[in-house]
């Protein structure tokens, strides 16, 4: 496994562009058939979570912060999964958009 930093490959982006970069190979790496079905779990738990009615800080307690960890949760987890895929075809995916 790689230690890919998505840093290197977007660091010419805004930070705004770079979240929708990063949102778009999320996608596109959810379909390839290289990535290890485990690995695709990552997303896949976070989109889950983002629409269950559970989380860890209520929407109604806090307005606005509720719905903030949600977003949260989804970064990271796209992050993470960005970072265990192998480098080269995080690269090939990036290079092809």
């Amino acid at each position: 496994m790689s230690r890919l930093r998505p840093d290197r490959l977007f660091r010419d982006l805004g930070w705004w562009q770079r979240v929708l970069v990063e949102a778009r190979l999320c996608w596109r790496l959810l379909w390839e058939r290289r990535v290890a079905f485990y690995l695709k779990l990552i997303p896949l738990s976070a989109v889950i979570y983002f629409i269950s009615p559970y989380d860890l800080i209520p929407d109604f307690i806090i307005p606005g912060i509720g719905q903030v960890d949600d977003f949260l949760v989804l970064f990271l987890a796209c992050r993470l999964f960005l970072r265990l895929i192998p480098e080269e075809i995080v690269r090939e995916h990036f290079t092809a958009m």
